[in-house]
């Protein structure tokens, strides 16, 4: 029963006492009621009166307010304070409850603000944040993560286990023990650094990921490496061919005007080694000079069907089908003419090359899609053990490959902002996919 239940059960238990107190003046006496009873009835109901009135302002009143003030912490209304009722013992109560309420209000804004800014912090980190509940299903992560699984939102997959998921990084983070960093390599292209950690929540540990892509920071480091090696080189080498070839040429012109032509034809030879061995050395050196790309706004339809010819004519002799798959309204894209066209001239010759014989049905498909290039082909797969090292300086699976084409296309396309994909699918067709960022 409440304040006020109380009040009425008080009032009804008075009201019945003036009642009786009324009837006793009233039939008390044999005859008509003596003047001093109505006198002592009336002061009986004044004394109720005046009772009651005091019960309330005592008793009643701070009760309500107290209950009141039990009502607002359920509520967790902490901005709401109790009014002093003028009763000592329950004006300290509430004026402990406003002292309370100022600090869990005051506290309250803290949080709120110190989550805010760890939202801002979290959403504005390069490195990917991927938070869990505490049953381990995927619960949301900031854009950076987004952007490194390739999605626009985790909202499809939020409530699944990590190795639920169809996307790589996912079921390979669901590989790490708790406390654990490791480097993680889902495909060649893409290497992050890694740690499984956790946070307190109500008590109980709640785990997250963060993820770090270390891609870029490893290929600028290698291709610094690799650039002052290819320099030192291609200047020593250079040099000492250019003192070899003067004098051999000397002395190629000297037997020929001496009628020694055997020593002509083997110096004729040498001068031929030399001038493939300068060229060799100047492949390389080309790829430490790659222009940074300017990039401008293109139709990908013109481009692709400008370029288009010239693509096909790398196919040679071999009997292999191109494809234009180019639709009309494929947009805009933002690219180094000069420098995309060498990047599609690399990637179909691989194509070619990957054809082992002259079967009727090889071909080759260009597909253009807004946002969207890919160069496909029907030839031999790429194998497992060669899929890791594809974009590895100098690494190359042809007789006479110097390893240098992937290097190119990868350097250009990265500093040119376009993610691109290299694969063998499931269906068998290796796919040279390229994703742009779409123009307004």
């Amino acid at each position: 029963m409440g304040s006020r239940g109380y009040f009425r059960l008080i009032a009804i238990l008075l009201l019945l006492v003036v009642a009786a107190a009324i009837a006793f003046a009233l039939f008390a006496g044999e005859g008509s009621p003596q003047p001093w009873m109505y006198g002592v009835a009336q002061l009986i109901v004044i004394a109720v009166a005046v009772l009651l009135i005091v019960l309330y302002r005592k008793t009643i009143k701070p009760l309500n307010t107290l209950t009141g003030g039990i009502d607002l912490i359920k509520e967790q209304d902490f901005s709401t304070r109790l009014r002093p009722v003028r009763q000592r013992d329950a004006d300290r109560i509430i004026e402990l409850f406003n002292r309370m309420s100022d600090r869990l209000h005051n506290e309250e804004l803290r949080i709120q603000e110190q989550n805010h800014f760890l939202d801002q912090l979290i959403a504005a980190s390069p490195a990917g944040v991927l938070i869990m509940d505490i049953d381990h299903h995927v619960d949301s992560a900031n854009p950076a993560m987004n952007r490194m699984l390739g999605i626009d939102s985790i909202g499809p997959y939020r409530g699944q286990l990590l190795q639920d998921t169809p996307l790589p990084l996912l079921r390979l983070l669901g590989t790490l023990q708790p406390d654990e960093g490791r480097i993680l390599q889902t495909d060649p292209l893409h290497i992050y650094r890694c740690t499984h950690s956790s946070f307190m929540d109500r008590g109980f540990p709640h785990p997250f990921f963060m993820v770090e892509p270390m891609t870029e920071e490893l290929y600028e480091a290698e291709k610094r490496g690799y650039r002052k090696v290819i320099r030192v080189i291609s200047h020593e080498v250079n040099n000492t061919m250019a003192g070899l070839t003067s004098a051999l040429y000397a002395m190629e012109q000297t037997s020929s005007e001496t009628g020694d032509g055997d020593t002509a034809a083997m110096l004729s030879i040498l001068l031929s080694r030399i001038d493939r061995m300068s060229r060799f050395i100047t492949d390389y050196a080309s790829m430490a000079r790659i222009p940074d790309p300017v990039c401008r706004p293109a139709d990908a339809c013109v481009f692709l069907k400008r370029v288009f010819p010239f693509l096909e004519s790398l196919k040679g002799n071999r009997q292999i089908a191109f494809i234009s798959d180019i639709a009309t309204e494929s947009g805009e894209v933002s690219i180094d003419q000069v420098l995309m066209e060498q990047v599609l001239t690399n990637i179909v010759k691989n194509a070619v090359e990957a054809f082992s014989s002259d079967s009727p049905d090889n071909r080759i498909t260009v597909t253009a899609r807004p946002g969207y290039w890919c160069v496909a082909d029907n030839g031999d797969p790429i194998p497992e053990e060669t899929a890791s090292h594809l974009f590895t300086p100098f690494f190359s699976t042809k007789p006479d490959g110097k390893g240098i084409g992937l290097i190119v296309i990868h350097d250009v396309l990265t500093r040119s902002g376009i993610r691109f994909s290299l694969g063998t699918g499931e269906d068998g067709i290796t796919r040279f996919e390229l994703f742009f960022k779409t123009i307004q």
